[in-house]
């Protein structure tokens, strides 16, 4: 388990690469529920890039580890270096909280700041 400054429990962190995602969105598959959330890829323990998925967050992931889905992610990135995590949540909480990640910590591969759902303490979610 990795847990962020507001003491949130994300799931991982797992290698970065196609079959580590795979493997890890087939397990959740099994077990059911929703895959919609916030997940971030991490190099050590620094986040290099926090991203959303209202609908599966391992389809997102997949796109990113094959080089789709962020032009600056993935032109810089050698999958196997890079760790990922991921926090199951609503649509609405995952989109507060890659906007407040993006608006006061700005990870080097997000390469816009996502304002609109921003919202000053995520400490509820």
């Amino acid at each position: 388990m990795f847990q962020d400054k507001y003491f949130r429990s994300w799931e991982g962190p797992y290698p970065f690469t196609d079959a580590e995602v795979t493997r890890v969105a087939t397990a959740h598959t099994r077990k059911g529920g929703s895959s919609t959330g916030v997940y971030q890829i991490l190099q050590g323990s620094q986040v290099m890039y926090v991203g959303i998925s209202t609908s599966s967050i391992f389809d997102r992931l997949k796109k990113h580890v094959r080089g789709h889905g962020n032009w600056a992610f993935a032109h810089k990135v050698a999958p196997g270096s890079f760790h990922f995590v991921y926090f199951l949540c609503d649509g609405l909480s995952a989109k507060q909280i890659e906007s407040k990640v993006t608006a006061d910590e700005k990870p080097p591969f997000n390469v816009k700041t996502e304002y609109k759902n921003y919202i000053s303490n995520i400490t509820v979610h």
